[in-house]
């Protein structure tokens, strides 16, 4: 078996692995590469394979930093299934026509700024178009949690719950190669233990090799305990000041969490009801698609659904379609709570929430998620006194704070609950999707731990599993 780390290997977008295995050409994730001053060169750059050679791509979950880069792949000449989950081929569905729109309108704003300096900008194109995109969905195949798929004699795959977003898997591939039968697992990306809506990450028997995620490798969640209470603060308080409370959210997961969360605030009368406003079409598709899936649901939000309760409907809520009704919260001079992509800051109308708010006091930007390096909303978040928007530069003014506790990543003592539940270990474990300090910090915590061998691979290393 060989192992190529195409992407996430020293950071945390681009997942993209390379899998010969059993006589099959293999590729396990085709992620954007997002954040960082390089992402574009990076994006664009050839892939170190033959991709009309490749047999089967296997997604974990439809996240873009994961899924992003599958219609480049359709463009470039693979023809092949692309097998997921059926929630994961429902949502990659959405979400790939959302990236291809992003990469159209960014191409666009880009020759717009380069026209105005006198620039040449006809070779501004973007990584790929709508139609592009919308070419590969029919390579899109939906597999069910825990059916083991063939994919040819003596290779199959297994999708586990990874309990991160709906839809999302760790991948189970045996191979029989030589009469002797491996087992390679990749976590994907593995969800908090005990959060609410999903079940918890299932637990894997076996490994002979792994890769697992290391996002959050070297902390803890600071706020996983008192999370709702400081939300709720988040909410008083800027209601108090008049101001708009701006959530930076991704639109799978984290906004169906957040509004979960808000439901209960207003239920308990924990806070004044005010507006909340979904300003993402495609966190209201996603939303719309959780709703069509109670089988994923844990026991919890099951039972708060049959006792009535609306968890992601309820009154308060207004859903955002168009870019008019977007526009027009721009005017709205009363509190108010608008959750909206991308969750990074890195496109999406919640730039444009920003360019219009974060100079004025009386607002909140509230960070709910991971910021990448490099990306707009990791500036903000680290404190940055001004920061670069559609070309120009604003005044952070507005109070900034984050809760880390709503990550939909397990934090440093949830990964290693989930490797010590590994019955049989793995004869090696290389850690991707980590910044280099998170991957190495985990790295070294395991292999002592349970004294295992691991490694933490850079782009474009290569493995051989014997």
């Amino acid at each position: 078996m060989h192992i190529q780390f195409c992407g996430a290997a020293g950071e945390v977008t681009g997942s993209c692995h390379y899998v010969e295995a059993g006589g099959l050409k293999l590729l396990l994730d085709c992620g954007l590469f997002q954040g960082g001053d390089d992402r574009h060169q990076k994006n664009c750059e050839p892939f170190p394979f033959d991709v009309a050679a490749l047999d089967y791509v296997l997604l974990s979950h439809a996240h873009i930093d994961h899924a992003g880069r599958l219609p480049l792949l359709h463009k470039l000449g693979y023809n092949g299934p692309i097998l997921g989950t059926k929630p994961s081929v429902e949502l990659a569905e959405v979400l790939l026509l959302d990236s291809a729109h992003l990469q159209e309108e960014d191409a666009k704003w880009k020759k717009k700024r380069l026209q105005k300096k006198g620039e040449e900008a006809e070779w501004v194109k973007p990584l790929y178009t709508i139609e592009e995109a919308e070419a590969c969905l029919d390579q899109l195949q939906g597999v069910d949690y825990e059916e083991t798929v063939r994919l040819k004699d003596g290779v199959s795959v297994r999708y586990l719950d990874a309990g991160h977003i709906l839809g999302s898997s760790i991948l189970e591939l045996t191979v029989k190669e030589n009469g002797a039968e491996k087992r390679l697992v990749f976590s994907g990306d593995l969800g908090v233990r005990g959060a609410p809506i999903l079940r918890d990450p299932t637990l894997v028997e076996r490994a002979d090799f792994l890769l697992m995620e290391s996002t959050y490798g070297d902390r803890l969640h600071e706020n996983a305990d008192n999370k709702c209470e400081l939300l709720r603060l988040a909410v008083k308080d800027t209601i108090k000041r008049g101001g708009k409370l701006l959530m930076p959210a991704f639109a799978v997961g984290r906004t169906q969490e957040i509004l979960y969360e808000l439901n209960s605030l207003f239920e308990d009368n924990a806070v004044p009801r005010v507006p909340v406003f979904v300003d993402s079409p495609m966190a209201i598709s996603a939303t719309k698609i959780l709703l069509q899936h109670p089988e994923v649901y844990d026991a919890e939000t099951n039972a708060l659904i049959a006792g009535g309760e609306k968890p992601f409907q309820f009154p308060e809520v207004r859903m955002v379609q168009s870019v008019d009704e977007s526009k027009e919260l721009h005017h709205l001079r009363k509190p108010c709570i608008i959750i909206a992509g991308s969750g990074m800051c890195t496109g999406g109308r919640i730039k444009h929430h920003l360019h219009n708010n974060i100079d004025n006091p009386v607002n909140t930007i509230l960070f709910v998620g991971y910021q990448g390096v490099g990306t707009l909303g990791r500036s903000i978040r680290e404190g940055a006194q001004s920061v670069r928007i559609f070309g120009q530069q604003h005044a952070v003014r507005a109070e900034v704070r984050h809760i880390d506790g709503f990550s939909a990543h397990a934090d440093r003592d949830g990964l290693i609950e989930w490797f010590a539940g590994i019955r049989d270990k793995p004869q090696e474990t290389c850690f991707v999707h980590g910044d280099p300090e998170a991957a190495a910090a985990l790295s070294a915590t395991i292999a002592e731990k349970f004294k295992v061998a691991t490694r933490v691979p850079a782009r474009l290393d290569t493995v051989e599993v014997a």
